[in-house]
């Protein structure tokens, strides 16, 4: 996925695709991350990726709830976001930038030296950080908690978050 966004970042920084393009790629990754399409999952359907019988999966993803990037320049980045996708803060400090991607999502900016992915948020249903701890755990992850965050790896090391919707 990080692979996805970056070249539909690049495309748009280097005026190869358009906004409207890229806000229809953006809702296909979101789709394919919901399990939706097979855009995520190297060609396979959704069927293909669900657990095998009699084997319930440790979570239901039931959309993405947001993507958190890390930034070298926070007004840059947010000025790009604002003029390219139209999304608009909802929160700032000196640290970090939510900005409204419509249907309750958002984008996360966090400053750092080192550009890249820092984590992507899905949200399940129900959600109580304890029994989603617990559940994560048990299914093998290493878990990681900050306050009623829950954090795991996926196997290339993105670090995922659940979330409530």
């Amino acid at each position: 996925m990080l692979q996805v966004i970056e070249h539909l970042v690049d495309g748009l920084e280097q005026g190869k695709v358009g906004r409207r393009e890229a806000v229809a790629r953006l809702v296909a990754v979101v789709a394919a991350a919901a399990g939706a399409g097979p855009a995520l999952t190297g060609g396979a359907t959704a069927a293909e990726t669900q657990p095998a019988p009699g084997k319930a999966s440790t979570f239901r993803a039931q959309g993405l709830n947001h993507a958190a990037l890390r930034v070298t320049d926070l007004d840059r980045a947010q000025a790009f976001y604002e003029r390219h996708l139209g999304m608009r803060v909802t929160s700032r400090s000196q640290w970090n930038r939510f900005l409204d991607c419509g249907g309750g999502h958002f984008l996360a900016l966090f400053k750092s030296e080192r550009p890249g992915m820092d984590h992507l948020a899905f949200s399940i249903e129900p959600y109580r950080a304890d029994d989603a701890e617990r559940r994560a755990r048990d299914a093998g992850l290493t878990v990681r908690r900050a306050e009623n965050r829950v954090y795991f790896d996926d196997p290339d090391g993105i670090e995922l978050q659940v979330s409530p919707r």
